[in-house]
């Protein structure tokens, strides 16, 4: 007769208190959603420029969300005109290079044919009062 193996006992991260936490202070030069995209640039390798264009569209969408609540209308008046108007205008930028950065986001999958990618788009709760807090497990079976 075999013997079996002693079952492990599932992870689950609610169960366990983080080992470190990182506080991060958002500035007139680099508010929330700027950080949120420094954050996120391991993962989709943005340049600066591309950080200020997505930041600016992720606080365009955030105002946004505030009196739109269908994804189809956010998405779409998002994408209008006037909201590129003023994403030009917020990052200083031409015309011709927002379309170039624009273009750089597309093939970076951070701008999709609706809108922003929505799994780019931090999940902002208003009963949080004003705080974000991002989980991060790493992991760490193979550390010997």
């Amino acid at each position: 007769m075999e013997e079996s193996q002693p079952r492990k006992k599932e992870w689950s991260w609610a169960e366990h208190k983080p080992n470190n936490a990182l506080n991060v202070v958002p500035t007139p030069e680099k508010d929330f959603f700027k950080w949120w995209c420094i954050m996120l640039d391991p993962f989709i390798h943005l340049s600066p420029r591309e950080v200020d264009v997505a930041a600016a569209y992720l606080k365009q969408r955030h105002k946004l969300k505030k009196v739109i609540s269908d994804p189809t209308i956010l998405d779409s008046q998002l994408m209008s005109n006037d909201v590129k108007m003023e994403v030009i205008e917020e990052c200083n930028i031409t015309i011709q290079n927002y379309y170039v950065v624009m273009g750089n986001l597309k093939k970076k999958n951070v701008i999709t044919e609706t809108g922003i990618n929505p799994i780019l788009v931090p999940n902002i709760r208003e009963s949080d009062d004003g705080h974000f807090i991002l989980l991060v497990l790493f992991n760490s079976t193979q550390v010997e």
